[in-house]
């Protein structure tokens, strides 16, 4: 799984390649200087052993420079690195964002919203987190190690024997923790972006909420949801703490080691004190990648478990975008025609049989049926938020599957049971049905939605902000503003789904006036319960079982005295 996500994170890290290679440059120019640092400090020590004070004056200026040289090296790695990170994270939220968008509608119904936020936030967070600080060094320590071992060795191989004696044991068994690490850290990840689901339920369900009395019941699930979020926490985080134990040790048994056996070869005299100041300095500088690298380890386990969340939402397979051939109706051809259509969400449990129904362009099909019966579900095939399971919808003549799926779609004005406002104005509400509409077609479209007077008589008319999910706004008055969005857009196939069913008598005759006006010379299928919005439709399929059982006008299917007569009465 890390091999996959260097493979993800390179497709996006070769767009900044320069911005990487700076903060690389620079910190292995840092390394290097520090080495040079350490060499002055200890001919800095041994010339005040001497007591030559003038000797000490040119080391101590070319001490200064090569500090000056480190600062700037410094600054360009951290900077380079923050613009590599935050690049690179900007990208890939980015593409999330529109991976998001072209998603089928079944990913998204199985996905909650809680999660795939956690996802896109606080995972996403934590990758870059990784990316600005522990991936430039994991690339830097290396040459830094070889700068600082080098001169080590240089300085007195035997000490430094001595001293990393114990590191090639203690560092890969505190390293081998991270291992249950990754583990423990992903669970734990995927529990709390359901625990964010919570959140979400509160927020977006708040009238229910308040409505039921359930801010403790949510409230308390919400805490035991944390508390054990915190307990998966604390009981993963024990390997961090054994294999910090470990580093730890493994860091300070080589400084003891050093103090003692270099302390006494300067009193052996085979050890300058100078020297012994170096050594012990650039010791901890050497060890100290060693410890990072190491505690790299679970950075990288916990890093990478951010990384699969985030990179499951890029790796998911997007909608199928359909054939080249563009979307047209012909005269002569059916708009739409289902050939033997079989559909089901879940193995085994179809929803639809075996549909078959020729849509003339023009004609008006309403769907009768039991709630549960696939009424909705055929309006969802026809945009394409579903594929059939079997058989086949031709549009215009040609497959479904051969047409360019926004080009179809492009003919379509969708209402649906459940409309949804953006929280922005009432105006850009509408004017989302048509991109460039004017604002006199916005307001014919409100008038012909029969919305422009209650639109009026808001605090800021078409300029009030809705709110979230037009919160601010009654269901009946959110179901006009979709209906006019829907009759701006002006697609030759109308789909309804329950179109009216948010509306009071008056608002529901106003509306249904102002659908038989849209629906002239216009494809038109109809779904509602109430069985009065589709009185008038040129046929009426009544869906049961996951077949048409009948099919008719409303007179003929009375006369039938069916399914359909059963439920009209």
């Amino acid at each position: 799984m890390i091999n996959k996500n260097i493979k993800n994170i390179y497709k996006y890290a070769r767009r900044y390649f320069l911005w990487a290679l700076v903060a690389v440059a620079a910190s292995i120019l840092f390394s290097f200087f520090e080495v040079l640092k350490t060499d002055a400090l200890r001919e800095i020590v041994d010339i005040a052993q001497t007591g030559d004070a003038r000797g000490i004056l040119p080391v101590f200026l070319r001490a200064l420079l090569i500090i000056s040289v480190i600062m700037v090296c410094v600054f360009f790695s951290r900077y380079a690195a923050g613009w590599f990170s935050t690049g690179i994270m900007r990208d890939v939220k980015t593409d999330s964002a529109r991976r998001i968008e072209n998603l089928p509608i079944g990913f998204m119904t199985s996905n909650r919203s809680g999660e795939l936020l956690s996802k896109m936030s606080s995972d996403a967070d934590t990758v870059q987190g990784f990316l600005e600080g522990d991936f430039i060094q994991l690339v830097q320590l290396p040459f830094s190690i070889i700068f600082y071992m080098t001169y080590l060795i240089m300085l007195n191989p035997i000490l430094f024997l001595l001293c990393f004696a114990t590191v090639p044991i203690l560092v890969p068994l505190g390293a081998s923790f991270s291992i249950p690490f990754k583990t423990g850290s992903k669970k734990y990840m995927k529990y709390l972006g359901k625990v964010s689901n919570i959140v979400a339920d509160m927020a977006g369900g708040v009238s229910v909420v308040k409505s039921y009395n359930l801010e403790n019941y949510l409230s308390d699930k919400y805490n035991g949801g944390i508390n054990c979020a915190t307990d998966m926490a604390l009981n993963n985080d024990k390997y961090q703490y054994k294999g910090a134990a470990l580093f730890n040790l493994a860091r300070n048994i080589p400084t003891l080691t050093c103090l003692i056996a270099g302390g006494y070869m300067c009193f052996k005299g085979s050890f300058t004190l100078g020297s012994l100041v170096a050594f012990t300095t650039l010791l901890s500088q050497t060890l100290s990648p060693l410890m990072r690298t190491s505690a790299m380890f679970f950075n990288l386990r916990y890093s990478s478990a951010a990384a699969d969340r985030v990179f499951s939402i890029l790796n998911e397979a997007p909608e199928p975008d359909g054939g080249e051939i563009p979307a047209e109706l012909s005269n002569g051809l059916p708009a739409i025609k289902f050939e033997d259509v079989c559909f089901e969400y879940e193995d085994g449990m179809p929803v639809l049989k075996g549909i078959n129904l020729d849509v003339r362009c023009g004609e008006t099909i309403g769907f009768a049926g039991m709630s549960g019966c696939g009424k909705s579900t055929l309006l969802g095939l026809v945009c394409g938020f579903y594929r059939p399971t079997g058989g086949r919808i031709l549009v215009g003549g040609v497959d479904m599957n051969e047409r360019n799926l926004k080009s179809t779609r492009g003919l379509i004005s969708y209402v649906s049971q459940e409309a949804y406002l953006f929280p922005v104005s009432i105006y850009d509400n509408i004017a989302m049905g048509k991109e460039g509409a004017t604002k006199e077609e916005v307001i014919a479209a409100a008038k012909a939605a029969y919305a422009h007077d209650f639109i009026m008589e808001t605090e800021n008319g078409y300029d009030t902000v809705v709110g979230e999910r037009g919160s601010r706004l009654s269901g009946g008055q959110i179901q006009r503003i979709s209906i006019a969005r829907a009759m701006l857009k002006n697609a030759p196939i109308l789909l309804l789904d329950e179109a009216t069913s948010a509306l009071d008598v008056k608002a529901e005759a106003e509306v249904q006036q102002a659908l038989d006006n849209l629906s002239h010379g216009r494809t038109v299928l109809v779904v509602a319960h109430r069985l009065s919005t589709i009185r008038g439709s040129d046929r009426i399929a009544v869906i049961d079982n996951g077949v048409i059982a009948e099919c008719g006008s409303h007179d003929e299917l009375i006369e039938q005295n069916g399914i359909y007569a059963a439920l009209v009465s």
